[in-house]
């Protein structure tokens, strides 16, 4: 039983990663569009991108802080 939650596990973590990435990309797109005439929005809509693209790094991110936090 444990190993198929872990398997729906995964493939939930793999599905949130494409979302997120697919959603940066999206926001980056808009933001290059409204650069011209636009531009305060263009940079919430490019940091906002940002942090979406940040949040496809999470696992990774959350290791590395637990690593570190382990060694203090």
């Amino acid at each position: 039983m444990k190993k198929n939650q872990s398997n729906i596990k995964k493939l939930s973590d793999y599905i949130m990663n494409f979302a997120f990435l697919y959603s940066s990309f999206i926001c980056f797109t808009t933001a290059i569009e409204k650069w011209d005439n636009q531009k305060i929005m263009a940079i919430i809509i490019f940091i906002c991108g940002s942090l979406s693209f940040t949040a496809v790094f999470r696992n990774q991110i959350a290791k590395l802080v637990n690593k570190i936090k382990s060694k203090r």
